[in-house]
């Protein structure tokens, strides 16, 4: 598992949950710093070993001792490196530098203790050098990158128009509405193999589509589409007792259930109980981030898609109080007032926020026209 409780540089928790199950790969499993005890240990042990090996060696040489005991001095400094090594594999602790330095030592004296410990110089001199495994390999099999016209390309055949933010999804509509068969039928299996929430309504035509074949399709997609609804949260929920205090999976499995609270193929039930889920997950989150301005929203929002308008209204209130004014989140909450009849408050609100709404370019007409004449009004 990947140690790294950073936030997610970008906002794609899914693959954040993910990078957490992802298993430690073999290379930096093997990887130790240089300012490791046991590194350490190594260069005290290698030179202390050194040492006494060439001592022994004086002693076997250069005097007229009896042979036999620097041969039992020989054995006995290596089953004592031997033990060390052992006992700090047991720790849990990087022992290939003190395995290798056991091994020579044993075999060849002073030689191998002075070979080992230039050995380890020489890998650390050469491992500042190196690049990661990773790295490597990307200079041998590059990740190719999609070009524009490509990535537009694409859209086009999936059914997703290159504008998303003024047709969103409307062509797979469309093809439900208007299209052949066999068009139906690509467009479902491009829908079920790429399902976003977006493709609710298209859902919704197939299952209600003249031709039986059509209608079965669908259905078997939503039934695929809830059984990876199911895979996806098990994998989350597993994430989250790898790391049970991090806050972004918690944003992660309150993004999941807002996600699928609005897909429109689920169960009803089910769609309820997940914004449900949602809210609570989103205010579990609102614990460890306060000034989270997107938990702040997404629970107003869905408060207001639970009909529960009153406490919506109260929400966004909180949520303006804080200086969060985004012009999606003003139209959920005037939407709310005028639900509840709080037309005071609603006018009063326009003087206030409308600014903020009417010429906006991103924000369809009608809608700056409504907020337009409630301003005039108020």
């Amino acid at each position: 598992m990947k140690s790294n409780n950073a936030a997610p540089a970008i906002h794609d928790y899914y693959r954040y949950v993910e990078d957490i199950l992802e298993p430690e790969d073999i290379h930096d499993a093997s990887t130790v710093s240089d300012a490791s005890a046991a590194n350490g240990l190594f260069i005290v042990l290698a030179m202390v070993v050194s040492l006494l090996h060439a001592f022994n060696l004086y002693l076997f040489l250069g005097t007229n001792i009896w042979p036999v005991i620097p041969v039992l001095l020989h054995l006995a400094i290596a089953f004592v490196t031997a033990m060390v090594t052992y006992a700090q594999y047991k720790k849990g602790m990087d022992v290939q530098h003190l395995a290798i330095l056991s091994i020579v030592a044993a075999t060849t004296g002073v030689f191998g203790s002075l070979g080992a410990l230039l050995g380890f110089v020489v890998a650390a001199i050469f491992k500042r050098r190196s690049h990661h495994f990773k790295e490597w390999y990307e200079t041998i099999f590059p990740t190719d990158s999609i070009s524009e016209p490509q990535r537009i390309h694409d859209n086009i055949m999936e059914g997703i128009d290159e504008n998303p933010r003024q047709y969103g999804v409307m062509p797979f509509v469309e093809v439900m509405r208007l299209g052949s068969e066999n068009q139906k039928r690509r467009a479902l299996a491009k829908m079920t193999s790429r399902f976003h929430p977006r493709f609710a309504p298209a859902f919704r035509e197939a299952l209600a589509d003249s031709s039986n074949t059509i209608r079965v399709q669908a259905a078997t997609a939503v039934a695929k589409i809830e059984r990876d609804f199911m895979v996806k949260l098990n994998r989350i929920e597993l994430a989250r007792t790898k790391a049970p205090k991090d806050p972004h999976l918690t944003m992660a499995l309150a993004k999941f259930y807002d996600d699928y609270a609005f897909t429109g193929v689920l169960d009803g039930e089910l769609e309820k109980l997940n914004r449900e889920r949602a809210i609570q997950t989103y205010k579990s989150y609102l614990q460890q981030d306060p000034n989270s301005g997107e938990a702040w929203i997404a629970i107003g929002r869905l408060l207001f898609r639970n009909k529960q308008w009153d406490e919506a209204s109260d929400w966004f209130r909180h949520a303006l109080d804080r200086g969060w004014k985004s012009p999606t989140m003003l139209l959920w909450y005037f939407e709310s007032l005028f639900r509840t009849g709080q037309f005071t408050s609603l006018r009063r609100a326009m003087l206030e926020y409308g600014r903020g709404i009417v010429g906006k370019d991103d924000l369809p007409k009608p809608v700056q026209d409504a907020v337009a004449f409630w301003m005039e009004v108020a």
